[in-house]
């Protein structure tokens, strides 16, 4: 789980070491660490400065401390945020502080450039172009 006590960036690695697909894919399908949805993927992603589409075998070794940084701060900002704010009422659902989720056609708040969408696989994937650049023809 996101929330307990985190990998080491060995372990994490290491970890990552069976998966082959795309980097958000491996994210959202909880085999890595559980607990991480389509919303916190992509503000995981766009902390780590990474394209959602790249393949986990082309990470760099600087990409990949990004992700293992990014995969353990943003889920416990969002933690201390939601109980700031929603308290005992679970049920409510509070996304306006995310950056790039849901956040299509919106500036980037890093860069001011417009936020994508592509859906794939039922799934809006929201991004930077410019702060998360990649290519689907080169992942």
């Amino acid at each position: 789980d996101v929330i307990d006590e985190p990998f080491s960036l060995d372990d994490f690695k290491l970890g990552l070491k069976p998966f082959h697909g795309e980097v958000k894919g491996v994210l959202t399908r909880g085999r890595l660490v559980s607990g991480i949805g389509n919303a916190y993927a992509d503000e995981i992603l766009y902390e780590a400065r990474l394209y959602p589409f790249k393949k986990v075998t082309r990470l760099t070794a600087y990409e990949l401390v990004s992700l293992h940084r990014a995969v353990y701060s943003v889920p416990a900002k969002a933690v201390r945020v939601l109980r700031e704010r929603v308290g005992d009422k679970i049920h409510r659902k509070v996304r306006d502080f995310l950056k790039v989720h849901g956040k299509k056609n919106d500036a980037c708040p890093r860069c001011g450039n417009t936020i994508t969408a592509i859906t794939a696989n039922r799934r809006e994937t929201n991004y930077c172009r410019h702060c998360q650049p990649g290519s689907l023809l080169d992942k």
